[in-house]
């Protein structure tokens, strides 16, 4: 392997590293809670559901959102596999999922995750600063309200309608829109 990669790898690692002690519980909390009920707010073409209503959340690379993720999907699926969370790397069939989570920061390797998905009906949610404007569907983000740091999301609605992706109106309204 070269130097270059061994750097770049650690420097994900670190960046991944700091993500997770960076998220309270609260915000790992909030954010997995909103991608499995964003499930019920979005309308996907009737080519990319599965016959028996599955969904499939792929998470790029490793989160600290993961565990709480597959728990809140065994329980939204009441014990069956209505939700499944699987981990996979961006080299994966990124396509075979309703939902992907990003983990990146990186804009190089985020413009790579979504070429592989683009016009495809995925939903691309991430928690990377301003992905949104670099072509992610919804993206977390941080604001101070009343002394309290609150988390937020906004919407890319262009890529969402790219993708062949609707919105219900009532989480519109609660999003920054891009």
């Amino acid at each position: 392997m070269h130097k270059a990669a061994i750097m770049t790898a650690l420097v994900a690692l670190m960046s991944l590293t700091a993500l997770a002690k960076d998220m309270t519980p609260d915000e790992i909390q909030y954010k997995a809670d909103f991608i499995i009920k964003i499930i019920d707010y979005i309308t996907w073409p009737v080519k990319a559901g599965n016959a028996e209503g599955q969904v499939a959340i792929g998470v790029v690379g490793e989160s600290p959102l993961t565990p709480k993720l597959r728990e809140l999907a065994a329980a939204a699926s009441g014990g069956g596999s209505k939700i499944t969370v699987t981990t996979v790397s961006p080299d994966s069939d990124l396509t075979a999922y309703q939902i992907l989570f990003l983990t990146t920061e990186d804009k190089t390797a985020l413009a790579k995750i979504l070429k592989k998905v683009e016009n495809s009906p995925v939903l691309t949610i991430s928690d990377a600063y301003y992905f949104a404007r670099h072509g992610v569907m919804v993206n977390f983000y941080s604001e101070e309200v009343d002394g309290k740091v609150k988390v937020k999301f906004e919407v890319n609605q262009i890529t969402l309608g790219m993708a062949g992706l609707k919105m219900s109106s009532k989480l519109l309204k609660l999003a920054t829109l891009i």
